[in-house]
């Protein structure tokens, strides 16, 4: 798998993960990972990772104390597709 094959993939989980914590009723996003899915998506459509503003905005609050399990996954595949990014595309 190419790299820019290997970013699709990445992006799509993220995409989906963060689409099952918005359809969860018992979790709390006040709107902000509805905002950052569309971020996302528009991401992946426009192929932004491959320009120099690679940067994905995440939700202030993700990562801080008190995240669900779910939340803290969705952080680790972002920081995972980010550090995926600087080494392949980036060149480190």
């Amino acid at each position: 798998m190419n790299p820019e094959e290997h970013i699709e993939q990445m992006l799509h989980t993220i995409i989906e993960n963060t689409q099952s914590i918005i359809n969860d009723n018992q979790k709390q996003s006040f709107g902000s990972l509805e905002y950052f899915l569309g971020h996302i998506r528009e991401y992946r459509d426009e192929k932004q990772y491959l320009t120099e503003d690679w940067h994905i905005r995440t939700p202030r609050w993700l990562g801080e104390y008190g995240n669900t399990p779910e939340e803290e996954e969705l952080l680790a595949d972002i920081y995972r597709l980010q550090a995926y990014i600087a080494e392949k595309l980036k060149g480190g």
